[in-house]
């Protein structure tokens, strides 16, 4: 478990966190694990319910302030986003069941060392993939054509029939089980935010939802083309709440997450 400090002498430090209890962790968590183990998932808990136009899923925001905390915690080895489905959540206006992630960090123990952190769903784009090549030699990134072309994945399945549940649910199922999240290694998560050679001191950090298309090996008959929900992270330089498409920015750097929850529960 992880250590209870007293903030209450100092409230306003904790103004730009957007931490849950444990108990609101493993409900939202739950409740991802419930809609999308069944096969009527709504479509509607990626969508923005104030938006006339049924805008769809883009991204999932965290704040500078989040990553500096995670950053800094004693012992960290790990970094863990969960899906999750919140109910309601006043700090982001959410008023109804809504697709979110929550991050958190662990350490080589596999002991959670930080608060569960939730992120702010956005469903305008921040960010324009550059055509620029990405930094070589160091971390797990991507190119950005790849990288364009996972998110143009997702951005179809909103656009093409966001009405199928059932279709919606099956990107989520692999050999091990429904999706529950990804796993960071610290130093991966590390490198996506600050790439090397980079100018920029403070980021944001947005994660982006994707589709991995892919052909299968299918033991009992033909190899199949599949689809699979995935995500890819991004630092940015800091957003505010009211300009978040004014403040679109071009970024070259993408980090594929790639060890899924199944079966990798603890990162090794």
């Amino acid at each position: 478990m992880m250590n209870n400090h007293d903030y209450s002498s100092n409230p306003a430090s904790l103004e730009n966190f957007y931490i849950i209890s444990e108990l609101q962790f493993l409900e939202y968590t739950f409740e991802w694990t419930k809609q999308v183990s069944s096969t009527k998932m709504p479509c509607k808990i990626f969508a923005d319910k104030d938006s006339s136009t049924e805008k769809m899923l883009v991204q999932v925001h965290f704040n500078d302030a989040t990553i500096q905390s995670l950053l800094s915690c004693i012992g960290v080895k790990h970094i863990h986003a969960r899906f999750a489905i919140a109910n309601k959540y006043q700090p982001y206006k959410i008023k109804s069941p809504t697709f979110t992630i929550v991050i958190y960090a662990t350490d080589q123990l596999g002991q959670r060392c930080s608060a569960y952190h939730l992120g702010r769903p956005q469903y305008d784009d921040t960010i324009v993939v550059s055509g620029d090549k990405p930094f070589q030699g160091v971390g797990n990134f991507i190119s950005s054509r790849l990288a364009q072309e996972w998110i143009d994945g997702w951005k179809m399945v909103c656009d093409g029939n966001p009405k199928a549940p059932g279709c919606l649910s099956e990107l989520f199922l692999t050999n091990y089980g429904y999706l529950t999240g990804y796993n960071y290694l610290m130093s991966d998560f590390m490198y996506s935010l600050f790439p090397p050679g980079t100018q920029k001191e403070c980021y944001d950090l947005v994660i982006l939802p994707v589709i991995h298309k892919h052909v299968s090996n299918n033991l009992i008959g033909q190899p199949t083309l599949s689809r699979t929900f995935g995500l890819v992270l991004a630092g940015v330089q800091l957003l505010t709440d009211d300009s978040a498409v004014d403040n679109a920015e071009e970024v070259k750097t993408f980090y594929d997450l790639s060890l899924p929850t199944p079966p990798n529960h603890i990162s090794l």
